[in-house]
């Protein structure tokens, strides 16, 4: 087998055709572990449904789906399972039914396993020696940081680096005296398109900073649009999820979008060469500088991490406590299992 054989792009684009729900990233990590897959199965040419019929005969005689599983951590593993799963779910029709129904239940089940174990490591909820460090820093000392930072806002970036901080950590709605914040992902917020019609944003899968509503209207997310697979079956996921802006970001981002003549339907986001949209590797790399002089460790997966492990309100109802996340895009089980430290 030919080492140096690459179908990676190959991968990306069938993915694009049969998994239109995965985010371009998700897509990209997938299409490489196929690739790896493909190559560690002795084929030596892309052919999805030849590939998957591969693997179908092999788990008839190996159950242990090492030749899919291979080496590295059970998050990586269980990518690769992932995966496998959205070809062998593209081809049901096509694949013999036993054989489908086989290799289905074996990743279900070797799924389930290494999601267990994933949880149970990460639900010890034992600090890290980074982890230690960084949740000194309190959940207020960020949006006091965000709001008084004073870049050149003279610059276009500098207007630009102001917006990513404090959409980030000074975006909530406040309601009997309690701030319910809003921390999306990286990726919802680097694909921002601004829309300033009164009628409701397009249904293309874009996110957007609706004006008219005051809201973040998020159409691409893990937990919006297109389907997700559950044991072989295919659910349609909402549409779109809509978050408050509070309105003082409301104002300033009035002025930033007048300051950099942005149209409707245009990104919020540019790069540093205005050439374009600024994918999620550029925002992640460009909130972390401007977290640095707080921390090098600081992220935005440190940033949930801060705030899941923040004082609260000893008062607070089962509403509330559901509030107080609903608006991060992940339940309370998951905060508890990933987020909240010991």
């Amino acid at each position: 087998m030919d080492s140096t054989l690459n179908y990676k792009p190959q991968f990306i684009e069938y993915l694009e055709s049969i998994r239109s729900d995965l985010s371009p990233q998700s897509r990209k990590l997938y299409a490489h572990q196929l690739d790896l897959i493909l190559m560690n199965n002795n084929l030596n040419s892309f052919n999805p449904f030849k590939f998957i019929t591969r693997l179908t005969n092999k788990a008839k005689r190996d159950k242990s789906l090492d030749f899919i599983l291979m080496h590295g951590s059970n998050q990586t593993k269980n990518q690769r399972l992932s995966a496998v799963k959205s070809v062998l779910v593209a081809n049901k029709e096509s694949i013999d039914k036993q054989k489908y129904d086989n290799l289905l239940n074996l990743i279900t089940v070797i799924g389930d396993k290494l999601r267990y174990a994933i949880s149970n490591k990460a639900g010890l909820n034992i600090k890290t020696e980074i982890e230690e460090e960084v949740l000194k820093i309190k959940w207020d000392t960020l949006g006091k940081y965000a709001k008084d930072f004073k870049p050149s806002l003279t610059s276009k970036h500098g207007l630009r680096n102001w917006l990513i901080l404090n959409l980030m950590l000074n975006n909530y709605e406040e309601k009997d005296d309690i701030k319910y914040y809003v921390l999306l992902r990286v990726i919802e917020y680097s694909g921002l398109f601004l829309w300033s019609n009164k009628r409701l944003p397009p249904d293309d899968k874009k996110n957007y900073i609706y004006l008219h509503d005051n809201t973040l209207y998020i159409q691409h997310s893990k937990t919006t649009g297109g389907i997700r697979v559950v044991s072989g079956n295919t659910t349609n996921q909402k549409k779109v999820a809509k978050y408050p802006i509070s309105a003082d970001l409301i104002e300033f981002i009035k002025l930033y979008l007048k300051k950099l003549k942005i149209k409707n339907k245009e990104p919020i986001f540019n790069n540093d060469n205005n050439t374009g949209q600024i994918d999620p590797n550029y925002f992640t790399k460009t909130l972390k500088e401007l977290l640095n002089p707080l921390s090098p460790n600081l992220n935005s997966t440190m940033l949930r991490k801060i705030y899941e492990n923040r004082d609260l309100p000893t008062n607070l109802n089962a509403n509330q406590k559901y509030q107080l996340n609903k608006n991060l895009d992940h339940s309370l089980q998951i905060a508890e299992t990933f987020y909240k430290k010991i």
